[in-house]
């Protein structure tokens, strides 16, 4: 009889550690309600986005997913383009401190190498980042501190591997292009998302 008594109020024990959860996890991820984010230099497709929540890759609206106050950090297989506080918008600008415009020489290289990345090399559709590129990405590094990107020898690796061997798109067209993103993006008064759409109300 007391072996039985001892059987039940174990079994008792283990069904009540069962149902209190362990203690204070949080809650699951699949409860929470992202915020969506867009990236922007025209919007950009197949970016590899990661956060202390979530990760991914952007899709054909630029978006990616975060929760408010997480940071997140951008990347072309193993490139990274750089960090930002996760928000609405973010562009190659929100990738640098202490930059302020579309002429800083890190973020030149960071649009350089994204407009040529761009599939089929029309900034103006969205820039799309194919499957073949991100796979020749994948062991490569730019150093975007370089004072002229075309003679770093990671920028030269990576053109050598991309599909067709496109070659860098120029400085001065990366600039122009930027700051024609960054003057539409100032006249935006509201934005909205979802699945795969993003609208502006002023265009």
């Amino acid at each position: 009889m007391n072996h039985k008594k001892l059987l039940s109020l174990c079994t008792s024990v283990i069904m009540l550690s069962a149902c209190s959860g362990g203690g204070d996890s949080g809650p699951p991820q699949s409860s929470v309600t992202p915020s969506i984010g867009v990236f922007n230099d025209s919007l950009v497709a197949g970016l590899h986005y990661e956060t202390p929540t979530y990760t991914g890759t952007t899709n054909s609206a630029g978006e990616y997913e975060y929760l408010p106050g997480e940071s997140v950090t951008f990347s072309v297989g193993g490139i990274v383009l750089g960090s930002s506080v996760a928000g609405p918008v973010i562009t190659p600008l929100s990738l640098v401190p202490g930059a302020s415009d579309a002429t800083h020489p890190v973020v030149t290289n960071i649009v350089r190498l994204l407009l040529t990345l761009d599939d089929d090399g029309d900034p103006d559709n969205g820039i799309n980042i194919s499957a073949d590129a991100i796979a020749a990405a994948a062991n490569q590094s730019v150093d975007f501190n370089a004072a002229e990107l075309a003679t770093d020898p990671g920028m030269n690796s990576l053109l050598a591997a991309l599909p067709g061997t496109p070659a860098l798109v120029d400085a001065t067209t990366a600039q122009s292009h930027f700051s024609a993103t960054l003057a539409s993006q100032s006249n935006w008064q509201s934005l909205s998302w979802g699945s795969g759409t993003w609208k502006s109300n002023t265009l």
